[in-house]
């Protein structure tokens, strides 16, 4: 055993346990928690929030939360998964997740993948409806042996649960409770039958037969992330802090003999955040599926942190190769990064504007990708006069559902956004295509490439002339203009 892979919420690391080297793999698709892969693959499987946990505070925030999903290498499934905690790759082929925000166990098929198999341990739907009010059993931990499934229910307050169901039946065969414990996470079946768990709360691992730790940390770390060979265990430890810095917080990796539970190592891992999964890679994996991972020299030839290094160097030449393309735009505000050619990008927490530096434009025409996020939007803006910020504007705006761009038209008085009624309401516009809007004193004439097309006055956008203060606004897409601009 050399090498582990740890999740964080905003990172996946490789760990070299010999060098103590600590290699960013990425970070670009947050949050991660679970780490799995199917036995010969050389593609990683991954869970991701898709959001930032800490806001998942009430009943609102947890009917918005159904944006996790799990990737195999550069495939997504459909955003399906809320708040999705550890997965674990079967020997059928299908990905069983800890679907914690949904109160249920999932099981996703890239073979079938509108069709998904589920099953919980209570009637709840919710992980929680307030702060207060935890009504979920959260759970977090699953692990496959022969043809029983382990679930691990972390409980709040109310104590920790082990469940057992068959597999692939889903059948719920026991629920035992954790006499004494709860906020447990992991579970481990052990060969001769030992069930251990990381006693997160009291930074410890316990044998669920036995009220005593077979491990503690001795420090004021949350223990989550558990992995084993025949003579080591991995416990990933975290610093105990608000769910408002788990990005940021010192995250560490335990290394135990097997045998005794004693402690051999630890390595510090740096300011990662929280650690959210551990798994050997290069050796078999008994807390996982015990298969070793076969992509681990491409892994070994990653380094996020050079990446995002020429990441920069080539966003910043191509702002000088396209500044021409986007010499009669004056940026506002925002910071999308530029592709070669030309279209700038802004993810779906980064709103920017870019409005056309001319007294009084004629038109605007750009192209556009929006992503298929809910949170995404692009539009064309009249009658600018936010003086930096973003308000003192319409909008004439698309917005992605069922796979498609709908339209709609907003008004910001300065303090506040006001959806306008419009004649036509165009609910199946394109995703990705161009889109132009003509201007005169009086009106403003909106057209998109297939050919869709509408017309609105000065006093249906709430604006004194449409021809000044044009511009793009965007967050979750790119845009390009396409005008031509004169040497």
């Amino acid at each position: 055993m050399r090498y582990a892979i740890v999740a964080t919420t905003g990172w996946l690391l490789l760990v070299d346990l010999q060098t103590k080297k600590v290699q960013a793999l990425e970070n670009g698709r947050p949050e991660y928690y679970g780490i799995s892969w199917f036995d010969g693959d050389n593609d990683l499987v991954l869970s991701h929030t898709g959001l930032d946990s800490a806001t998942l505070t009430d009943i609102n925030a947890y009917a918005l939360s159904e944006r996790g999903w799990v990737s195999k290498g550069g495939l997504r499934s459909r955003n399906f998964l809320s708040a999705p905690h550890q997965i674990f790759c079967a020997p059928d082929n299908r990905i069983v997740c800890a679907n914690t925000g949904r109160n249920v166990i999932s099981v996703f098929d890239y073979g079938r993948p509108n069709v998904y198999q589920e099953a919980g341990i209570s009637s709840e739907r919710w992980d929680r409806l307030s702060l207060e009010n935890l009504t979920g059993d959260h759970l977090n931990s699953v692990f496959l042996r022969d043809d029983r499934l382990y679930v691990i229910a972390h409980g709040f307050s109310k104590g920790s649960k082990l469940a057992v169901f068959s597999y692939p039946g889903l059948e719920i065969i026991s629920v035992e409770a954790v006499v004494g414990k709860t906020g447990l996470h992991n579970i481990w079946i052990k060969s001769n039958g030992q069930r251990i768990s990381c006693h997160s709360e009291g930074g410890s691992l316990i044998d669920l037969h036995d009220k005593y730790p077979l491990w503690e940390s001795g420090s004021e770390g949350y223990t989550r992330g558990l992995a084993a060979t025949d003579e080591y265990v991995l416990v990933g430890e975290s610093q105990k802090s608000g769910r408002d810095l788990r990005r940021s917080s010192l995250s560490g990796l335990w290394i135990l003999d097997a045998k005794t539970w004693k402690p051999l190592d630890y390595l510090s891992l740096g300011p990662y955040g929280v650690v959210m999964e551990v798994r050997v890679l290069d050796a078999p994996d008994d807390a996982h599926h015990g298969k070793p991972f076969k992509g681990l020299a491409a892994l070994l030839a990653k380094d996020a942190l050079m990446e995002i290094s020429h990441s920069r160097l080539s966003g910043s030449r191509a702002v000088a190769e396209n500044a021409r393309l986007w010499a009669t735009y004056e940026p506002v505000f925002g910071a999308p990064a530029i592709s070669n050619d030309g279209f700038k990008c802004a993810a779906v927490d980064q709103l920017s504007l870019a409005i056309k530096n001319e007294n009084s434009p004629t038109q605007i025409k750009f192209e556009y990708s929006l992503d298929n996020d809910p949170k995404a939007h692009i539009s064309a803006v009249l009658g600018y006069q936010g003086n930096g910020g973003d308000s003192t504007v319409s909008a004439v705006l698309l917005r992605p559902v069922d796979a498609k761009a709908v339209l709609s038209v907003w008004r910001n008085d300065g303090q506040t956004w006001s959806l306008l009624p419009i004649p036509n309401v165009f609910t199946h516009l394109p995703l990705s295509g161009t889109m132009t809007v003509a201007v005169t004193e009086k009106q403003a004439t909106v057209q998109f490439s297939d050919g869709t097309s509408m017309v609105l006055s000065n006093e249906q956008l709430c604006l004194d002339r449409c021809n000044h203060g044009l511009g793009i606004r965007w967050a979750g897409g790119s845009v390009r203009p396409v005008e031509s601009v004169s040497p």
